[in-house]
Parts: structure tokens; sequence; C-alpha cells
């Protein structure tokens, strides 16, 4: 029955990131297919959770706690977009358009090859549930810390591994709001959390996964569905049979659960993609604004972010303004917009090593 519980989860959580990103495309007049929409949704879902998990982690909450706002703010959150989504839907909306009976129609073998790709990946999602079989410390640690939090209602007092209380917060985890948000949804529906990490967690990392790769691909490819398809074919079918510990099969089939495995193959590759567009076209608010967001959300995400994210951003920021030999003022500023987030983690982190900043539990 947990098996069933999962999948419904896991459907019902593909449409609440899908009806999130449809409402923040529509208020960013962003013109995004099904899969971006989707990868947007998802990391809306975690900016904003990120805000009333932290505030309940680090003032000592009760988990139940966690749960029960979180829902409320969940519900407004869907209405809302229900409502923006209804609105711009209508007739005459700002998202109404004709689409042309070609389009429509497609060709048949885009479809095929469309099919095909459906198919490889629902194989890619198959591998990582039958093929996970990484059972180590990260492993015990963070599916520890999820069912310790479970059991004591309680967020990070216990540690993951011994199963004692701590003394203070470790921030290293405690400033990422992913593991508590699949504690929450355990303690709800009483799916253990090791078997949510699994058939939930780890399928949703590999949808996501290529979700972007789709996205990037119609990007780079300028909407040729066919080609789109094959590169993504190719690469699920690289990622199973190329099982190797340098590859990204490990950290996507392997050990999907992990909120490094969402960095490395969901953030990373999103704010590739956002700054492949912000490149091409820097004076385009809309994509910052999408940018914008998936810095806000990547240490929500995962720690591991924390730095990378910005130094992505900075890197692609300094080669543009060396290729096109022009500084801006706009992309400057609005390049320390995107990276303050992560600064600011970054910085409370930092006193936190140095013991300047220790939050007793």
């Amino acid at each position: 029955m947990q098996i069933f519980g999962c999948i419904g989860i896991l459907l019902l959580t593909i449409m609440i990131y899908a009806l999130l990103g449809r409402a923040f495309c529509m208020k960013c007049r962003l013109d995004a297919g099904i899969p971006e929409t989707v990868c947007i949704g998802f990391f809306f879902y975690f900016a904003v959770f990120q805000v009333v998990a932290e505030a309940m982690i680090l003032t000592g909450q009760r988990l139940h706690l966690l749960g029960m706002v979180w829902l409320a703010v969940l519900a407004a959150l869907l209405g809302a977009a229900a409502v923006i989504v209804w609105k711009d839907s209508r007739p005459g909306g700002s998202m109404d358009r004709t689409v042309s009976g070609r389009d429509a129609r497609g060709r048949r073998a885009a479809c095929l090859l469309l099919a095909l790709m459906a198919a490889a990946v629902l194989c890619e999602c198959a591998s990582a549930v039958l093929m996970q079989r990484k059972i180590g410390w990260d492993f015990a640690y963070y599916i520890g810390n999820m069912t310790t939090s479970v059991a004591t209602d309680t967020m990070y007092v216990y540690d993951g591994s011994s199963g004692l209380p701590r003394s203070h917060l470790e921030l290293r985890y405690a400033l990422s709001s992913f593991y508590m948000n699949t504690a929450w949804i355990s303690q709800l529906t009483g799916i253990s959390a090791l078997v949510l990490s699994k058939y939930v967690t780890g399928v949703l990392c590999v949808l996501l996964t290529n979700a972007v790769v789709y996205s990037f691909a119609m990007e780079v490819f300028r909407k040729d569905r066919k080609k789109t398809a094959v590169l993504v074919t190719a690469s699920v079918v690289l990622t199973i049979f190329w099982d190797v510990y340098d590859t990204t099969a490990q950290f996507l089939i392997l050990r999907g659960y992990e909120a490094k495995a969402y960095c490395a193959n969901v953030v990373l590759p999103m704010v590739c993609f956002l700054l492949y567009r912000v490149w091409k076209d820097s004076n385009d608010r809309r994509r910052w604004a999408e940018l914008f967001l998936v810095a806000v959300a990547s240490v929500a995400v995962s720690m591991s972010s924390l730095v990378l994210v910005p130094a992505l951003i900075v890197l692609m920021v300094l080669a543009h303004l060396l290729v096109e030999r022009q500084w801006e003022i706009a992309l400057l500023r609005r390049t320390v917009l995107c990276v303050m987030p992560n600064v600011c983690y970054l910085v409370v982190y930092f006193a936190s090593t140095r013991g300047w900043l220790i939050i007793k539990v």
C-alpha cells in the first residue's frame, strides 16, 4: 500500500509544481513549455517552503507544526495560483494565443521520437528504483535524520547516525529544508521516509533532470522537438548504461534521494540553462527573474549550492563582460541581486563554523 501511496504523492507533487510554475510564468510573462514550467514550480515551492521551514527549525518548533503551517501556506499559494491561471487562460488573457494547424498536428516522426523519449525516461525512473543499492554513511545519516525527526517530532535535534541529542543545531544541514520536506510528508501520511526517498524523491529527481535537459535542448535547437527528443533519449541511455562512479549516474540513479543529487542534476543544469538565455539577451528581465528564483531556492534544495551557484553566475557574467567588452551597470546590479541570497547563507554558515553563531537545542 505504501508503494501506491508514493505513486499518488509523486503525481500530486508534479501537479503542484506545474500549477505553481504556470502561475509564476504568467505573472512574469514567460513563454515556457510544460517541462520548464514544472521545474520553475519546483524551485518556487522550495523558495517559499524554505522561509517557513527555517523559521520553524531555527526557533526549535515541532515537525507537526511545520506540517500544519506549511499545509495552510501551500493551500493559499495553490488557491492564488489557480486564480492567476484561470484569469490569464480566459479568452483575451495575456497567455491566450492561437496555435497553428501545423503545430497542433505535429509530424509523425516527431511524435514517434517523443514517444521513444518518454519510454526512455520511464526506463530511467525504473532504473532509479531497481538499481538503488547505495547504502553507506550518507544514506544512513540522511534517512536517519528524517526518520528520527518523524519519530521524535523534532527537526535536527537528534543526530541522524547515532540518534543522540545534539547540543546545538548543525547549520551545515539545518540551513536547508530539503529533508524536512520529506519528513513532514512522512509524518502526515504514515509512509516511511525511507520509502518516500526511494520511490518519490529519487524518481522525481530523474523526471526533473530530464525536464531541464529537454528545456535546455529546446532552447539550443530552437524548438526542434525531433533533435531535442534524440538528445534526451541519448542522455538517458548513457546514464543507464554508463554506471561508473565518476559519472552522473551515481548521483542520479543510485543516489537520487540525496540533496546533492538534486544540486548536480537539477539545480546546476537549470542555472546553466538560464545563464545561456541571459547570455543571449542580458537585458531580458524575465530571464533574470527566473534565475533569481532558482538562486533563492538553491540552498533550500541543497547546501552544495551554497558556493557553486553564485560561482557559476559570477563566472558567466565575467565571461560575458570580457567577450562583449562593455561594462553594463544593470547587468552587474542584477548579478549582485542573484548571488546575494547565497552570500547571506554563506555568511551565516561561516559564522557557525567559527563558533560565532551557536543555536542551542
